[in-house]
């Protein structure tokens, strides 16, 4: 499937403004697990998702990390293994590099972040894809330590499965956490281009 639907997981991968800003904590280097949950849904479920949205980002962190717990819940994830070395470790805090990283990778989406705090980054865009998602996105990046991320996203907008198909209106909600398994890759090498 091509477009901006399967590119959305990527914009979990450090959407960031251009400006001399650097999140921290810095990540820890090594093996990294990330599961990345996305839930397609009819025009209906828009309301309800925006809701769900806005209230995570206006509670507390912990009471915050409990409902995207709970939303996470509902469908099975995709695991992705990444292997994260120590100079990518401090490339990933570097705001202006991974700005530049992630728009080559959903070139069909105009990206503006806004950062909340030193660890939480806001994030809207505008996607134009002919086959795929064709709408607006909202979301939130957050690093909870050195050994975790993460994020969640709204989009809202048309929906093209397949290039004959018409599109349909939906919604699309992702979520993704990342954690720190262990300081050794093993056989998992690492990639120039990260999932979170």
């Amino acid at each position: 499937m091509k477009g901006a639907l399967p590119a959305l997981p990527l914009l979990v991968a450090f959407t960031f403004s251009v400006h001399a800003y650097e999140l921290s904590p810095t990540l820890e280097a090594g093996l990294w697990r990330s599961e990345t949950r996305i839930l397609i849904g009819p025009e209906d479920r828009i309301e309800a998702l925006q809701q769900a949205q806005q209230q995570m980002l206006e509670e507390l962190p912990g009471e915050r990390r409990a409902l995207l717990d709970a939303a996470i819940s509902q469908s099975p994830p995709k695991v992705k293994m990444e292997c994260i070395t120590a100079q990518r470790a401090e490339e990933l805090v570097q705001i202006e590099t991974l700005q530049r990283e992630i728009q080559r990778d959903v070139p069909e989406c105009e990206l503006t972040v806004h950062p909340v705090d030193r660890s939480t980054l806001s994030i809207h865009g505008h996607c134009q894809s002919d086959q795929g998602f064709n709408g607006d996105m909202q979301g939130h990046l957050e690093i909870i330590s050195s050994y975790e991320v993460r994020s969640s996203y709204l989009g809202l907008g048309q929906v093209r499965s397949e290039p004959d198909n018409p599109a349909a209106t939906a919604s699309i909600q992702l979520q993704e956490i990342s954690r720190w398994t262990t300081e050794d890759c093993g056989k998992v090498t690492p990639q120039e281009r990260l999932s979170f």
